[in-house]
């Protein structure tokens, strides 16, 4: 009972300063009857509050500091992507797109094995079609898919038995203006021998952006049928 009643008295004081928290600058004489102990001895309110404030202030400039390295590395993934903008524009065949392409994504933002399969050249192959069209299905919402658990008839047709996780990226013509919509030409595979490095948590809009990027070039160097 005594230990209820002394925290029915903690709580309304508590609630007290809550809603008067000037109350110690109009009534001074109460931080005379305030002591605060530590193994150090007894350390006046000013000095906790004084840490307290410390403890603050290093969190603020942690999340600070980590908001400022998000900003460089996006400014560093939209300098990358300006990059192979340029080099898309500048492709003016499929031979140059097929060997220059992956190798600029493998330097640029250090990716194990780059491959891409296009809708085209798997109807000509049999047994690449099957594991296309399985993949083709996992890419059903028309986003990018990343996972680390890829049925291995569709890691056989991107990558070799290295890679432990991949994202696989659908590859748009770029058609979509009035009454028009967009078709998948091919899908584009990145894999990476590290297994957590493309799982199902990783955002996917840079990987949609590529994937849109690299499409409208494919589909201007494809031959058409």
């Amino acid at each position: 009972m005594e230990n209820t009643a002394k925290d029915k008295t903690n709580s309304d004081l508590i609630d007290l300063i809550k809603d008067n928290p000037d109350i110690f600058q109009e009534q001074p004489e109460l931080l005379e009857m305030i002591t605060l102990s530590d193994n150090r001895g007894t350390a006046s309110l000013l000095e906790r509050q004084i840490n307290i404030l410390k403890g603050r202030l290093q969190s603020f400039k942690s999340a600070q500091s980590e908001l400022i390295e998000v900003a460089r590395e996006n400014e560093q993934i939209s300098d990358s992507f300006t990059a192979i903008i340029c080099q898309l524009i500048g492709f003016t065949n499929l031979s140059e797109f097929a060997s220059e392409f992956p190798k600029s994504l493998r330097t640029t933002f250090d990716i194990n094995e780059v491959s891409f399969k296009t809708a085209q050249a798997v109807q000509l192959r049999p047994d690449d079609n099957i594991g296309y069209e399985d993949a083709f299905r996992r890419l059903s919402n028309g986003v990018a898919v990343c996972d680390n658990r890829w049925p291995e008839n569709i890691s056989n047709l991107f990558f070799s038995g290295d890679i432990q996780s991949a994202a696989l990226i659908p590859m748009y013509d770029g058609q979509n203006g009035a009454g028009s919509t967009r078709t998948i030409i091919g899908i584009l595979g990145l894999g990476s021998i590290d297994k957590d490095r493309y799982t199902n948590e990783l955002g996917t809009a840079h990987l949609n952006r590529l994937g849109t990027m690299a499409g409208i070039c494919l589909s201007r160097l494809l031959p058409q049928s």
